[in-house]
This record gives C-alpha cells, sequence and structure tokens, in this order.
C-alpha cells in the first residue's frame, strides 16, 4: 500500500510541475507599472488549468498525510 502511494505521490508531483510550467507567467508590462490599476483576469483554458492545479495540490497534501498515518 505504501509503495502504491508513493508512485501515485510522484505522478501527482509530475504533473503538478508541469502545470506550473505550462501557466502563462502574464502580461510583464502591466505587472511592471506599479500605479497601474488594472487587474489580472484568467480566463478560459488558463484559469481551467489554475484550478486542475489546486485541485492536485490539494490531492497531493492529502495523498501526504495519509501516507504518514499509515
Amino acid at each position: 500500500m505504501k509503495t502504491v502511494l508513493v508512485l501515485f505521490q510522484i505522478i501527482l508531483g509530475i504533473a503538478v510541475a508541469g502545470l506550473i510550467l505550462l501557466q502563462a507567467s502574464g502580461d510583464t508590462e502591466s505587472r511592471s507599472n506599479i500605479l497601474s490599476t488594472t487587474g489580472i483576469q484568467k480566463r478560459g483554458w488558463e484559469l481551467i488549468m489554475y484550478y486542475i492545479t489546486i485541485g492536485l495540490i490539494v490531492v497531493f497534501l492529502l495523498s501526504s498525510v495519509i501516507q504518514t498515518i499509515i
């Protein structure tokens, strides 16, 4: 059981790292102006990837907690 959890965490870790690297860094021009009042909004596929990344991180944390209990 512990081996399965370790393999599951390795796969989740690679998936989370990949999703983080795939996410766009945003428009650097609008971020360089501190006085700018425009907000950056995620839309479409970028928003879906953001939510999937958060979900995978939560699953990774839960599997880590389960592994420490077992």
